[in-house]
């Protein structure tokens, strides 16, 4: 898997291949500032494929809770479905740029976690640890 989050990755993302290496990333997004607080992850090989597969993954790490986005060009974009936020939007920032998600989005880390262990496990499909919502 390809993670891009900060600068530098666009020319050399991290890269993982175990749940360990996964976590380690995860642990890296969780101490980034607020402009890096969303990653988007890649199958290794097959980012440039038609149709793209990505998810992506914004950390709130004050919180403990986070927020996935799945896109696949033949199965349209899904938010993680979990509880409604305190905060009236929740936005998470991918290179400085805000994506907002549902405010209904939020899941805890480890069900984050648990999420991006089973899309490399399963080579891009949508995790099912997860309930998901329709974009």
């Amino acid at each position: 898997m390809r993670a891009y989050y900060r600068p530098g990755h666009s020319d050399s993302p991290l890269i993982a291949a175990t749940v360990e290496e996964l976590d380690r990333i995860i642990d890296d997004l969780l101490v980034q500032p607020y402009e890096f607080s969303m990653a988007n992850l890649y199958i290794a090989g097959h980012e440039s494929e038609i149709p793209i597969v990505e998810l992506s993954v914004g950390l709130d790490p004050d919180r403990g809770v986070g927020g996935l986005q799945y896109l696949h060009g033949d199965d349209g974009r899904w938010f993680s479905k979990g509880q409604t936020s305190t905060y009236d939007e929740v936005v998470y920032c991918y290179y400085g740029n805000g994506c907002a998600y549902p405010r209904d989005s939020e899941i805890p880390v480890d069900a984050v976690r648990a999420a991006v262990a089973e899309f490399l496990a399963t080579d891009g499909q949508r995790p099912k640890t997860v309930t998901w919502q329709a974009a």
